[in-house]
């Protein structure tokens, strides 16, 4: 499978968990990782502005806070759902998504 092809695929199955659940996406962490990871060594130009902001979202999901325990999880993955919209936009201007409301 070629790289354009697999990022493809990847950005199909982040929409897919967004259409299944708009609010956070159904399993689309792993999934919004590994598509942007397969950018590099796509042919198509890179997404410089988004790669930054996601990779600074995904730093910031992984700090330390003090809060409670059940905070912890929750911001944690509101983070995460930041991230990956920051990665639906990206497959979203490479034409690998459609236009979708959800993603903003």
């Amino acid at each position: 499978m070629n790289p354009e092809s697999y990022s493809a695929e990847l950005a199909a199955a982040m929409e897919a968990g967004f259409i299944q659940n708009p609010n956070t996406g159904e399993h689309c962490h792993g999934l919004a990782d590994a598509y942007m990871a397969s950018l590099a060594d796509s042919a198509l130009p890179a997404d410089i502005e988004g790669r930054q902001e996601y990779d600074g979202l995904v730093a910031w999901s992984l700090e330390r806070r003090d809060v409670s325990p059940g905070e912890v999880v929750r911001t944690f993955n509101y983070i995460r759902v930041k991230a990956v919209r920051v990665a639906m936009k990206v497959a979203q201007r490479r034409g690998e998504v459609g236009q979708n409301e959800f993603i903003y």
